[in-house]
């Protein structure tokens, strides 16, 4: 490694039979096995996507909690005064950024903004949607992140992916909370109760994750419900926009190259 690279890390796990290995726990599977000890491996590669280090942790070790030592055998390892280490939202995250890396001199890193972020910064007026309707790629700054640059991208195809899927989740909650509308109704055996129809509302809506996209109305003996037409509206202008954010200069890495790095 050259002084100055950038270096990928990521995590993932596997399941483990038997009872003999001392790292296997209990712990959130990145390969879909639930229910199964497992271990967790951390591999460092160069851009390139040449693997330069791997370490294996114990199974229910929580992403974050790895990047610091990686950082530390990096730079004692190859003797590096200057990395940047590239990272998603759940390995870099807000706290590892505020506690281990923002005041550490020699090291950058590249990184991505959660949904609740880059929505604040909507509402802040750091990002004007309305930038995306000739272009797909924009950087702004904000007080929020103090010397960090924030590349703002629109990628259309997943714009259309979450509008679509959005639209089956509440055709979905919907063919089913009219089925409480229709129980409530019914000549026979009426479902009645704020507490019993509230308790099949709140499984419907907690089933499809939708709840703050429909208003409901529930009564002793009755039901309805609308879409939450404001709310929906708000995350669909959002559909397809992501923020990398990154502590480099823009004359070491543009902007375009700094989203071609993360994307890798």
């Amino acid at each position: 490694l050259a002084d100055g690279t950038l270096v990928l890390y990521d995590l993932s796990s596997t399941y483990f039979e038997g009872r003999t290995c001392p790292l296997a726990r209990l712990g959130h599977p990145h390969d879909g096995k639930k229910g199964k000890l497992q271990i967790v491996f951390g591999v460092l590669c160069t851009l390139e996507g040449t693997p330069v280090a791997v370490e294996v942790f114990e199974g229910n070790v929580a992403d974050p909690k790895t990047f610091t030592a990686q950082v530390r055998k990096v730079r004692e390892r190859f003797g590096l005064e200057r990395i940047v280490f590239v990272g998603d939202r759940g390995m870099i995250t807000e706290a590892r950024i505020r506690e281990d890396l923002r005041d550490v001199e020699g090291l950058d890193w590249i990184s991505a903004l959660r949904a609740p972020q880059i929505r604040g910064l909507v509402e802040a007026g750091s990002i004007q949607l309305s930038l995306f309707d000739q272009q797909d790629l924009a950087e702004v700054r904000s007080p929020d992140y103090p010397g960090e640059r924030l590349m703002v991208c629109k990628n259309p195809m997943l714009a259309q992916e979450r509008a679509r899927k959005r639209e089956d989740l509440l055709q979905a909650t919907e063919r089913d909370l009219d089925k409480i509308v229709e129980a409530t109704r019914r000549p026979k055996r009426r479902l009645r109760g704020q507490d019993r129809i509230g308790l099949r509302v709140g499984k419907v809506l907690g089933r499809f994750k939708v709840p703050k996209h429909f208003r409901v109305t529930i009564t002793e003996d009755g039901f309805a419900y609308e879409r939450h037409a404001e709310r929906i509206a708000q995350e669909a202008a959002l559909d397809g926009i992501y923020v990398i954010r990154t502590s480099l200069p823009a004359e070491t890495l543009n902007a375009e190259q700094t989203v071609r790095a993360y994307k890798q």
